[in-house]
């Protein structure tokens, strides 16, 4: 038995832990408390637990009106039956924890957070597969699925501190305007990304550019992290300088 849960789990959540090591490790003003972290990525594999009957039920709406293996059939399935419930998810358990907490106050911390809830509801995905389809799954995932929602989590939480950044400054419209960008772009990229590895799409010969796509999307999403460490800073107003008669 324990044989089983140690080939089980290890290929299932080492790229996970490897992922999320990455983008610890540069947190460096102000490093997340890890219990606090590890939290987060539970909620986001508890929150995925509804995903998959809430997606039954929308593709097959889906397929009622688009036939499947259609292209149109694969293109709403992947971008509103799918990408949009998991990325809502994910937003969902960072709203319900993180969103209020004191601990989300640098510019940086946005991206730790929405990747911890994106590697939380990875990790219990890659479970799921590894036990049903063995562990000849593992490296493909480890290889693509897992650094792709990690991927989708950076974008999250760089317009989430973004969002934040103006609701401390009480500026509601860029509050709106980039909750809007922190669920519609990583919907995008993930309806995306599903789309191309989709049979439709492969008979369509769009599956060609995949690899092309996840090259383009890690190569930004490296260079989101990059930007972010390096410009790390509180989010909010600055604070008031201090005049002498306040000493």
């Amino acid at each position: 038995m324990k044989a089983f849960l140690y080939l089980t789990l290890l290929p299932a959540l080492l790229p996970v832990f490897l992922v999320f090591r990455y983008v610890y490790k540069h947190d460096k003003i102000e490093p997340e408390p890890i219990g606090f972290v590890l939290k987060v990525m539970l909620y986001g594999a508890l929150f995925a637990l509804p995903c998959g009957f809430i997606e039954g039920i929308l593709v097959g709406r889906i397929a009622s009106i688009w036939g499947e293996n259609t292209i149109e059939f694969a293109f709403y399935e992947n971008f509103f039956g799918v990408a949009l419930i998991e990325e809502l998810s994910k937003l969902l358990a960072f709203r319900v924890l993180v969103w209020k907490n004191d601990n989300f106050n640098f510019r940086y911390d946005g991206i730790v957070y929405a990747v911890a809830a994106s590697l939380g509801f990875a990790a219990l995905e890659n479970i799921c597969y590894v036990m049903r389809f063995g562990t000849e799954v593992s490296i493909g995932r480890a290889i693509f699925s897992i650094p792709g929602h990690a991927a989708f989590g950076i974008f999250m939480g760089y317009y989430l501190s973004r969002a934040k950044n103006c609701a401390l400054k009480h500026n509601y419209f860029g509050l709106v305007f980039f909750m809007i960008f922190a669920i519609a772009v990583p919907v995008a990229i993930h309806g995306a990304y599903d789309f191309l590895l989709s049979e439709p799409a492969r008979d369509a010969d769009y599956a060609r550019y995949f690899l092309v796509f996840v090259i383009i999307l890690d190569i930004l999403a490296w260079r989101k992290i990059k930007h972010e460490f390096r410009t790390d800073r509180r989010l909010g107003p600055k604070p008031e300088p201090m005049h002498y008669d306040q000493v």
